[in-house]
């Protein structure tokens, strides 16, 4: 299946957007001292699920992402670009 910008949509296909929302989660984590074990059990997943949010390994889901702004303490808008990424 394909999103409107024609970039594959998928669990598994890593795109740029998937790559900045894993960096900013990993950023504000270390930020707050926090480790994949604390923040998987604040999440209700284990630490691997977060490490493979971090590496854009896998999507994150919209209500992980809901649950990751209150726990990060951020908006939602924290974990996506200011502008929009190019599209090849």
């Amino acid at each position: 299946m394909l999103d409107r910008d024609l970039t594959p949509v998928s669990p598994t296909i890593s795109t740029p957007v998937d790559q900045h929302v894993g960096r900013r989660i990993r950023g504000k984590r270390r930020a707050l001292g926090l480790s994949e074990e604390n923040l998987a059990a604040e999440l209700g997943v284990e630490a691997v699920q977060i490490a493979a949010y971090e590496r854009a390994a896998e999507r994150v889901p919209s209500d992980h992402l809901l649950r990751l702004s209150q726990i990060l303490d951020v908006p939602l808008s924290y974990f996506f670009p200011a502008r929009p990424f190019a599209t090849p």
